[in-house]
């Protein structure tokens, strides 16, 4: 078959992507975004973070925007993916980048639809959330101010302005000291990165492998509640996605 005399075309499809979100006590409570892993859905993802869930802020955990079928031993069920990768940088690259410009517009659309006015934002990443995470707090510093990156790695190739040009972004690596699957190396060379650039970054390496612990939840919910200086009774949790 010749494939010369083919063309080819790029056809935009339209999908709804569920976001679960809860207001903070106050207009201007900080929020915080939480980014799940690879195949997971938003819900699922908060039962991992019950201390920072349980913080005075707005919160919000979207679904990242590729569907993902998802089997293990209790069937199938379709989860959801913040990028796409075969190994190569493209299509990785494009569809990060892609997905951390959208994270920025929902954040944003949120605000303005809820009438939200946080002065600080935090974005926490598991996994393939965290390489996210990365992108989207580094490209994106006018809108994150905080990152807390769990079991990820910093792809400096798609970050290589941001770490050029340096800025205020604060973040916290958290990793698992038997992770096979991201291995524990990968926080000491994104942390030797950040530092290089300029960042105020530190690195926490805890027992564990490439799963969330409530020690992680209680390291994340403890640096925000810290540097934010917050104070006040816990929220509920959020509501159903919408």
């Amino acid at each position: 078959m010749n494939r010369d005399a083919w063309s080819t075309a790029r056809v935009p499809v339209s999908h709804r992507i569920p976001v679960l979100w809860r207001p903070g006590p106050a207009a201007a409570s900080p929020l915080v975004v939480l980014c799940h892993g690879m195949g997971e859905t938003p819900e699922t993802f908060l039962e991992s973070w019950p201390r920072v869930a349980a913080l005075p802020v707005h919160l919000v955990l979207p679904a990242g925007p590729y569907a993902f079928e998802k089997r293990d031993g209790d069937g199938i069920r379709i989860g959801h993916a913040w990028y796409l990768y075969d190994g190569n940088p493209e299509p990785f690259g494009e569809t990060i980048a892609a997905s951390a410009a959208w994270l920025r517009e929902t954040v944003l659309h949120l605000e303005t639809r809820h009438g939200w006015t946080p002065s600080r934002r935090a974005l926490i990443g598991h996994s393939q959330g965290a390489y996210l995470g990365y992108v989207a707090a580094l490209n994106h510093q006018d809108v994150f101010h905080r990152l807390i990156a769990v079991a990820g790695r910093l792809r400096e190739s798609f970050v290589e302005e941001a770490l050029s040009r340096g800025g205020g972004l604060e973040a916290l690596l958290l990793h698992g000291d038997r992770d096979r699957a991201v291995l524990p190396e990968a926080q000491d060379r994104s942390l030797a990165a950040l530092r290089r650039a300029g960042y105020a970054a530190e690195a926490v390496r805890l027992p564990g492998g490439h799963h969330l612990t409530p020690e992680m939840d209680r390291r994340a919910a403890d640096w925000l509640r810290e540097g934010w200086r917050l104070d006040g009774p816990p929220v509920p949790a959020p509501g159903p996605a919408c």
